[in-house]
């Protein structure tokens, strides 16, 4: 079975959650299974078991990119502004292709929307969290 690793920088806990949602995605697929840290539990030697890596972060943050060469990663984020929606993906993915050209990005990333600064997740995200999760698990099948 394959494996991904879910890693969220979060401040209020829903970066946490979208990312926690992706992953019940991937899992019920059956496809892979799912291991979910935050930023600050990251172990680059940890990388080399998982087949793929998600990367999420409100879009005021994040702070990794390293030990994903050759795998497929994919980012997420939270917003919260009107059109601010893929900025925070867009970062993260300019940072993988900086920090690891060799990954295979999964594209289009995802964007969940926060009501309000703090939150709570916009009602609508988590079931559109778990369906990107299901299309990761799909495209690291292929």
């Amino acid at each position: 079975m394959k494996k991904v690793l879910v890693i969220f920088d979060s401040t209020y806990g829903n970066t946490e959650r979208v990312g926690r949602e992706i992953a019940s995605g991937i899992t019920e697929t059956g496809l892979a299974e799912c291991k979910v840290i935050g930023i600050s539990e990251v172990n680059f030697q940890e990388f080399e078991v998982f087949d793929g890596v998600l990367l999420g972060g409100p879009i005021h943050m994040f702070r990794a990119a390293r030990g994903i060469t050759g795998r497929l990663v994919g980012a997420f984020e939270t917003y919260q502004a009107p059109g601010h929606s893929g900025r925070g993906v867009q970062k993260i993915e300019d940072m993988i292709r900086a920090g690891a050209p060799d990954a295979k990005i999964f594209s289009p990333g995802f964007s969940a929307l926060v009501d309000g600064r703090k939150g709570p997740l916009n009602a609508a995200e988590p079931a559109k969290a778990q369906e990107f999760g299901k299309r990761f698990a799909e495209a690291l099948s292929d």
